[in-house]
């Protein structure tokens, strides 16, 4: 849908003429940028001299995105200000928070993104779990955060439990006196001050004044406090506009509203509920399989494909594997489809719930959960060298930059972040840095022959690189670990990328190899049945990684389901081939 071809529909035409707040739901590939870009042209054009439009979203990769296609229009003025493009969190973090600092605290408020990963140990031997496995407000340990740590709450004694609550408690309170806030803290920081009515309402004369608009994209992955906080953007009187498919919420660990949304919406006058419909971006056969990935109870029927491949009769492949985890021939299946079908693997990823299962499909290392030090170094050069995006690269350098403060002896008992705050270094001294030793370390069987040469390659890498404090070296902080072989295996040559779901959502590619494990059988279930509803946030992920494909999309499925799937996915007359592998 570019600048040229462009012909809007009649939904599209209704979305952005329509002045006021709105909620509107976008189906996959219904053209949601293109709008939001129009109207930001229309916005533009009758602007009064200092104001502008906010542009939110919730993760940086559809911020990066939109900011693109609004530059490339060439809409943003330079600098953007008095106009706003960030996500959600810093948004509220810039005219929510920062202005007024922290309750009870009289320095200055600093935003710390890794707080949450602090450690919370009540006593020596206790099993280390993460501040953001603690209610911020009362301290009480969210169980499923727990369980995913490790830890489960309900085998404890309430004493032990107590302690737990008493030390995340006490951590909170020392960062809050240094003004160190994490997202968890902002947003309920915020939510405390639109509660204190004379407050309030200054700042949404602020915000009045400054926005003519306020557009909210991606509104299915905010939880509950940020549609508390939408809520009263909307209510202050500011022109709002909601966009957001709640098929696709995949934010359920940090409290996703699915529901919540239908009722939001339910709040808006019919007016002003709008739809965007018909897919710009699949085949008609993609459409009519990613419809049968929404829940039964409003499942519907497929979209409309309408764009440059609507007439592609490309069927869906589904390739079934046998065994308990996820072979790498899968990878091999799909490089060999993408051959046939004349699409550079470059540009179609193997996508997958977890890292692991992706990493196996690919042939590549799985990561693990491990704290040792030098199988996570390894992982962060193995993500670095075998990269799927840019999330991926820069989660590697920074994760390899944590490692080399650590073998320095910087961080002491700070996160990351707090040291990177305190420091204050900027990244362009410390990242080329980092990236050429990423680079260096790279596993090459010819130079290291296995990972005992890599261990001692990277020693003595290292002990020219670094300066290590308090009388250490790198060996003794570097050590051996028996599964560092398994993190520096090589990678197939003929593979495609893996991609967690989570970094291609609001993306598109020409093909998609979705990999599904063990986990099928139950995520059928709830698609045939509605039950169990403990798998509608599986479904609602295998459903926004097809709908990324535009021509070829390929399932990977374990053999005892693969048929079941293919059943599934037919039932609005897609077209499906199943093959062994």
């Amino acid at each position: 849908m570019s600048a040229i071809s462009f012909e809007p529909t009649d939904e599209q035409v209704s979305v952005f003429n329509h002045d006021g707040s709105a909620f509107i739901s976008a189906c996959p590939g219904a053209g949601k940028t293109r709008v939001l870009t129009e109207r930001a042209r229309r916005l533009f054009q009758g602007i009064a001299s200092g104001r502008g439009v906010a542009f939110l979203s919730f993760t940086q990769a559809a911020v990066c995105e939109l900011e693109a296609r609004l530059r490339d229009e060439q809409l943003l003025p330079s600098p953007v200000f008095p106009s706003f493009v960030g996500t959600f969190d810093s948004f509220v973090w810039q005219f929510l928070v920062a202005p007024f600092g922290a309750k009870g605290s009289s320095a200055r408020p600093r935003l710390i993104p890794d707080v949450g990963q602090m450690v919370v140990k009540p006593f020596t031997s206790a099993h280390p779990l993460t501040l953001s496995c603690f209610c911020p407000v009362t301290g009480a340990i969210f169980e499923q955060a727990a369980k995913r740590k490790g830890f489960d709450p309900s085998g404890k004694p309430d004493s032990q439990i107590q302690q737990y609550r008493t030390a995340a408690m006490r951590l909170r309170l020392r960062l809050n006196e240094c003004g160190h806030m994490g997202f968890d803290e902002v947003r309920a920081a915020a939510i405390d001050r639109i509660k204190t009515p004379l407050v309030s309402k200054r700042i949404a004369a602020a915000l009045a004044a400054r926005f003519v608009e306020v557009v909210v994209d991606e509104a299915q992955d905010c939880n509950e406090e940020d549609l508390e906080l939408i809520t009263w953007l909307r209510d202050s009187g500011m022109s709002v506009k909601v966009v957001c498919d709640p098929h696709q919420s995949i934010y359920q660990f940090r409290g996703g509203v699915t529901n919540h949304l239908f009722a939001f919406e339910e709040t808006f006058p019919p007016e002003q509920r709008k739809r965007l419909t018909g897919n710009f971006r699949s085949t008609s056969n993609i459409c009519k399989a990613i419809a049968q990935f929404r829940p039964p109870s409003v499942r519907g029927f497929a979209d409309e494909s309408r764009g440059p491949f609507r007439d592609d009769a490309t069927p869906i492949r589904i390739l079934s594997y046998r065994g308990q985890s996820v072979p790498a021939s899968v990878g091999l299946s799909f490089h060999s489809l993408l051959e046939d079908a004349g699409i550079d693997a470059t540009f179609a990823p193997i996508v997958a719930a977890t890292n692991r299962s992706g990493s196996a499909a690919a042939g590549q290392p799985r990561p693990t959960d491990s704290n040792h030090r030098t199988i996570r170094l390894a992982e962060a050069v193995t993500t670095f060298a075998f990269a799927g995006g840019v999330h991926d690269l820069t989660s590697a350098i920074d994760r390899a930059h944590e490692i080399l403060l650590e073998l320095e002896g910087h961080l002491d008992d700070r996160s990351y972040h707090q040291y990177l705050r305190e420091s204050g270094i900027d990244a362009g001294i410390w990242r080329p840095r980092v990236i050429s030793i990423l680079r260096a370390l790279r596993f090459d069987p010819c130079q290291h022959s296995d990972a005992r040469g890599w261990h001692a390659a990277a020693k003595l890498l290292l002990s020219n690189e670094l300066t290590v404090c308090g009388g250490h070296s790198i060996s003794q902080k570097l050590k051996w670990n028996s599964a560092l072989g398994t993190a520096l295996a090589s990678a197939p040559v003929n593979s495609a990328m893996p991609r967690t779901i989570h970094s291609v959502k609001g993306a598109e590619f020409p093909a998609v190899c979705v990999v599904t494990t063990k986990t099928l059988k139950a995520i059928l279930d709830f698609l045939e049945t509605g039950e169990p509803d403990s798998r509608a946030e599986e479904a609602r992920k295998l459903y926004v990684a097809a709908s990324r494909a535009e021509r070829l999309l390929v399932i990977a499925a374990p053999r005892s389901q693969a048929e079941r799937l293919s059943t599934h996915l037919s039932g609005q007359g897609a077209v499906i081939t199943i093959s062994e592998i």
